[in-house]
């Protein structure tokens, strides 16, 4: 999906990536598009070289590499806030919403305790491709009500899921990321620092 060869783990504010060479492209045009409420309109983007759509239109992004504990699907995780009994009628509601308006859908059971990271109870349901993800998006902004919502997807990086690349609906919660574990490139470069002091310790 990118020309990148730099893994974002190592700068994880490196440049956006875009999934074709740019190198040879003259700049983009400074130049608009006639809209009728609004001047200056939108930019005039050039058609992509290759005649097609954007990959992300398709799957949905699993990481730049392909790690070994990455995952097709998102996941989406909907919280309420324990002994707060409007939120957990609410959540019970949604629940029900989402397993009519999307019965394709993988959605799991309510967690009334913390599980893993998620310090409240909460309700988790798994999206698979981009269409899917924005239908799910466009009906929970509607109907999240007073709930958070956390979107997030399976890179293999846990960490990094639930905190960088994460998407929040009403107030973000503090998750405990330290149950997830290292990013998986500081995993490495420790790996790396641990096997360099032993062998010159040797």
């Amino acid at each position: 999906m990118t020309q990148s060869t730099t893994h974002p783990d190592a700068d994880p504010y490196a440049a956006p990536r875009v999934s074709y060479d740019t190198s040879a492209l003259p700049p983009l045009p400074d130049a608009r598009a006639p809209h009728p409420q609004y001047n200056p309109g939108p930019w005039a983007n050039p058609p992509r070289p290759d005649g097609k759509r954007s990959p992300y239109y398709g799957g949905l992004f699993r990481g730049w590499d392909e790690h070994a504990r990455a995952k097709d699907n998102w996941d989406i995780h909907v919280y309420a806030k324990p002994g707060n009994k409007t939120e957990r009628e609410f959540s019970a509601r949604l629940h029900d919403a989402i397993r009519r308006e999307f019965p394709e859908v993988h959605l799991y059971t309510f967690y009334d305790r913390p599980v893993g990271p998620h310090p409240i109870p909460q309700f988790e349901l798994d999206v698979f491709g981009s269409d899917q993800l924005g239908a799910l998006l466009s009906f929970l902004v509607a109907n999240h009500g007073p709930l958070s919502v956390l979107v997030h997807p399976n890179t293999g990086d846990a960490r990094g899921d639930h905190d960088q690349r994460a998407i929040w609906l009403g107030p973000k919660l503090i998750l405990d990321l330290e149950s997830l574990g290292e990013q998986p490139a500081v995993q490495l470069a420790r790996e790396a620092q641990e096997a360099a002091a032993a062998k010159s310790a040797n």
